[in-house]
């Protein structure tokens, strides 16, 4: 095989394996979400109106994330090198401002998430090059 055809090949294994990371960020954010939101129901059994309502917000604000780490994965894997690139970008600069929202004190699966989203934003940006 010549070298353009591994090149070629890697960049559909990065590719590949990016859409994978960025996939499973989404799930794990959701899944997060969905943690959230039954500990909403709890906080709220146990009289804590603020915190359930507290904790049904975050549950949006990750699921409405998860959908933009899904979106993104599925465009950087359906597109030309352009697509790759903007998804790449887009989702390490998402991943390090969830980052920095979420601190290194928020739930683990979120900061999972957004590491996975942050690796599958690099591999997007490997497999456009």
């Amino acid at each position: 095989m010549s070298g353009r055809g591994r090149a070629a090949l890697a960049g559909t294994d990065f590719r590949n394996l990016a859409m994978v990371f960025g996939l499973l960020s989404a799930l794990l954010l959701i899944l997060a979400a969905l943690v959230d939101f039954v500990g909403g129901f709890v906080f709220l059994a146990l009289g804590s109106g603020g915190h359930a309502l507290s904790s049904w917000a975050r549950s949006v604000v990750y699921v409405v994330i998860g959908l933009l780490f899904g979106l993104f994965a599925a465009i950087g894997r359906s597109g030309g090198r352009d697509r790759r690139l903007g998804a790449g970008v887009i989702l390490v600069v998402l991943s390090v401002l969830c980052w920095f929202a979420l601190g290194f004190g928020g739930e683990l699966l979120a900061l999972l998430a957004v590491v996975f989203a942050l690796v599958s934003g690099i591999l997007f940006l490997i497999a456009a090059r």
